[in-house]
């Protein structure tokens, strides 16, 4: 009764110790993987961050009026041959600008804010791309470490029955001494893929903010396929575009603006002064001339600015549709390279491998043999894992490139 009631507190303690530490442990789908990045990443929370500073330029050029006014004040003594007086004088003026100027300035800033959420959108896309490829690289290593535990545990079986043919005297120790390689090599095998996995979980952690255990699931299957006009519609709206035919509009903009200061400034005021005790109320008008610098610099730089932006909206448009078609041939190519194994390679496996091991505990299959059957049987997993997970990131590229992941 004794014994009886310590295992059982010891079973309550492991399966208490195993609840805490899979309640500690986040466990993440590629739904949530997404979520979370768009939600959390530091990465596009920094971006979202540059835009609020690029919305407060759009601030100062609503301004009305480009600069304060100015008040001016003058006290003195006036002395005369048959009297003295104290003379004063105050001023206020307000310079103004041509209304088309404001309107250009607007405009800039309108285009640099939808420059910034162009950027905005691009991170988001290249970190949903960073991310989705960690998590498919944890959940292929997750797959392969459960492969290669299987595959562990029929090796120790083989080794086992190795080892009790040798002791009856029906194999030599040779024999013995390959299936135990072999089990050997199995193991270093599933370690390399448990070091992958801690690989891409960390890499997932970085790029998510966590600072957690995490682990995840989800099917492993072959991704659906998809039709090439849709994915090169939609890379047609890809941020990167957004960002260059936004900063055309910026340069343009910034084109107007410089032409504006062709035009002159004008300024109104009022000044009240007392002289020889007359008081004196007169009002001012002042115009700037702009005769040396007349934007000349901006309208240049704008100008060089905005033909350079056009040939390279132009050229990106071209390299984005090569892409996407490189991207979609590649998946398709992926796609095919997953069905050829499961039609022809993946059936009869499990009964192959079963078949196989019974054969050689009763002595009618060789250790060479087996062993050569087994490897090739774990090699054929193997590569469907692989394959799967090429499919994957291979659909990942293509919807990045396409802008469908965002």
């Amino acid at each position: 009764m004794r014994i009886g009631s310590s295992a059982v507190a010891v079973c309550a303690t492991v399966c208490l110790q195993a609840g805490l530490a899979s309640a500690q442990t986040r466990v993440l789908t590629l739904a949530d993987v997404l979520t979370r990045a768009r939600d959390q990443a530091p990465q596009i929370a920094i971006a979202r961050l540059a835009l609020e500073e690029t919305r407060g330029r759009l601030v100062g050029a609503s301004v009305r009026f480009p600069t304060n006014p100015e008040i001016d004040a003058s006290v003195g003594n006036r002395s005369g041959p048959a009297s003295r007086s104290t003379d004063f004088g105050l001023g206020f003026g307000q310079m103004f600008e041509p209304g088309a100027r404001r309107s250009a300035r607007i405009d800039s800033a309108n285009a640099a804010v939808a420059l910034g959420a162009a950027h905005v959108d691009d991170t988001t896309r290249v970190v949903l791309r960073l991310a989705a490829v960690a998590y498919y690289r944890a959940l292929h290593a997750s797959e392969r470490i459960r492969l290669l535990t299987v595959t562990q545990e029929l090796a120790a079986t083989v080794y086992s029955v190795a080892d009790r043919r040798f002791r009856a005297g029906d194999i030599a120790v040779l024999d013995v001494n390959i299936s135990r390689a072999s089990l050997a090599r199995v193991r270093a095998e599933r370690e390399a893929a448990e070091a992958s996995r801690t690989l891409a979980l960390g890499d997932l952690k970085q790029l998510l903010g966590l600072d957690e255990d995490v682990a995840v699931q989800g099917p492993f299957s072959p991704p659906s396929a998809v039709e090439l006009a849709g994915v090169l519609q939609a890379a047609s709206q890809r941020p990167e575009l957004r960002a260059l035919d936004a900063a055309v509009r910026e340069a343009e903009a910034d084109v107007r603006l410089g032409g504006t200061f062709s035009k002159p400034d004008y300024g109104l005021g009022v000044r009240f002064s007392r002289e020889e005790g007359d008081r004196i109320v007169a009002g001012s008008l002042t115009f700037s001339l702009p005769v040396a610098s007349k934007g000349q610099e901006q309208r240049a730089v704008g100008a060089a600015r905005a033909t350079r932006l056009r040939a390279e909206l132009e050229a990106s448009r071209t390299r984005i549709q090569l892409e996407v078609r490189t991207a979609f041939d590649a998946y398709n190519r992926r796609l095919a390279a997953v069905r050829i194994l499961e039609t022809d390679a993946m059936p009869g496996l499990d009964e192959n491998e079963t078949l196989s091991t019974r054969s050689f505990d009763v002595g009618q299959l060789g250790l060479p043999e087996l062993l050569l059957i087994r490897r090739e049987i774990l090699e054929t997993r193997s590569q469907y894992l692989d394959a799967l997970l090429e499919a994957a990131l291979a659909r990942i590229d293509l919807d990045a490139s396409a802008a469908i992941l965002r």
